[in-house]
């Protein structure tokens, strides 16, 4: 809300969390944090449903080339500047 409380503001950070509460169910457990780079942190979970929830942060203001491996899972792409991306496998 607004100093008047009369106007609801999206920040980047509303954006960043939602990934976390839309993928990420109640009961699940991290299976792996790491920073990735300087620019990429990596966070993944493990749900009940035994799906696996990746989701990689850029914090900077560049566009950062990477690869994920996770089993028969690769990928190698573009991640751009303060983007969040999540994977469900």
């Amino acid at each position: 809300m607004d100093k008047k409380n009369t106007n609801y503001i999206k920040t980047p950070t509303f954006y960043y969390i939602s990934h976390f509460a839309r993928y990420i169910k109640p009961g699940s457990r991290r299976i792996f944090y790491h920073k990735f780079s300087e620019e990429i942190s990596v966070s993944a979970f493990k749900n009940l449903d035994k799906s696996v929830i990746i989701i990689l942060l850029n914090k900077t203001d560049k566009n950062v080339e990477y690869n994920l491996c996770y089993k028969d899972f690769v990928l190698h792409d573009n991640l751009d500047s303060h983007a969040i991306v999540t994977f469900v496998i």
